[in-house]
């Protein structure tokens, strides 16, 4: 063969290597790695979690959890994990160790309510409470409650943080995950006590349905698309609010604010309307409720207006024992000021 020849050989030889090498690269789409995701059914084993009545929450929160990895895998580039998949005990520190031996991009960690007098009501999130881990939770967390209010008409109690007395997180999980530099967040779905949330704790279906809309969530926050589903989520604009400078505390205080006035009283058809205005700065006003026997009994909790600083309230009084009217306001941390009582004949 001549010289010529041989360099075209060469040359030739060289284009078809080149070519197969560049057919076996990954895209630039195949090359980004998967979101990594963990959900943490909470409790299991002995630790049964709430116990409203005829199933435990450790049960439910596993039926959500799996409903949520079912939905949440028909999306596109995502890796999900369960810390468990069957009733068995694991430690708050093992269920965030398991999150950083997977890369996990964001924990979740699954639950549902009670309160100890069985009077709240409503969702909420708590997230890790300092950095750029309290930017993800508190993103995340508006996200997931304005789904569920505006979908199920759910009480949104806001997004949370609380610390200890050490000034870090206190619940363990978040904890442990800030420890290991995992965001993440506890989602409490609703309150199994409460008559409020009765119709969202109905069936095995709702838990599932709980975690269907967990997963889309999910699916907003990351910006994922499913080619399952038609789902697309690359544009959604979520809510990232300034990076602390220090780490966030929970609202000790109460409402600095509660007082009522009377608009007016029937004493033959016996309602009363009445005019309540409240403030707290710093984490709002959520419920309110009200007596007409001194305090003896209260009302139900009533929702506060969100951003308005007052209600108006109408009673019905079929027998009065005493003309007298307090109302009780409770904040975002369900702490409570009592009005003044006023006389309304």
């Amino acid at each position: 063969m001549c010289f010529k020849n041989r360099n075209k050989f060469r040359i030739i030889t060289t284009l078809i290597i080149l070519a197969c090498f560049l057919l076996v690269l990954p895209s630039k789409a195949q090359a980004e790695e998967d979101v990594v995701i963990v959900i943490d059914p909470g409790h299991g084993g002995t630790n049964l979690g709430a116990e409203p009545g005829n199933f435990y929450e450790k049960e439910i929160n596993l039926i959500t959890a799996k409903a949520m990895k079912e939905e949440l895998e028909t999306f596109d580039g995502v890796t999900v994990y369960l810390t468990r998949e069957d009733d068995r005990s694991l430690s708050l520190e093992e269920r965030a160790s398991f999150a950083a031996n997977v890369n996990a991009d964001f924990l979740f960690s699954l639950h549902y309510n009670m309160s100890q007098n069985h009077y709240f009501y409503g969702a909420e999130v708590w997230a890790q409470s300092a950095g750029t881990n309290y930017v993800s939770g508190y993103s995340f967390g508006t996200i997931l409650l304005s789904d569920f209010q505006n979908e199920f008409g759910i009480l949104s109690r806001g997004v949370k943080v609380k610390v200890n007395n050490r000034g870090r997180d206190y619940y363990g999980v978040l904890r442990a995950s800030t420890e290991l530099q995992i965001p993440a967040v506890i989602i409490e779905h609703c309150h199994l006590d409460h008559q409020a949330d009765a119709n969202y704790i109905s069936s095995a279906e709702m838990f599932q349905t709980f975690g269907k809309k967990d997963a889309i969530a999910v699916a907003k926050y990351f910006g994922l698309s499913s080619k399952v589903s038609g789902l697309q989520f690359k544009e959604f604009q979520k809510l990232v609010p300034k990076t602390p400078s220090t780490p966030k505390i929970q609202d000790h205080t109460p409402p600095e604010q509660c007082t009522v006035t009377l608009n007016s009283y029937d004493a033959s058809s016996g309602i009363l309307h009445a005019n309540v205005t409240a403030e707290d700065k710093d984490s709002g006003i959520l419920y309110y409720s009200y007596s007409l026997d001194q305090g003896a009994t209260w009302s139900g909790l009533g929702i506060w207006p969100s951003a308005s600083n007052h209600v108006s309230l109408k009673a019905e009084i079929k027998s009065p024992t005493a003309p007298y009217l307090l109302v009780r306001c409770f904040n975002g941390y369900d702490g409570m000021t009592t009005s003044q009582q006023i006389k309304y004949y």
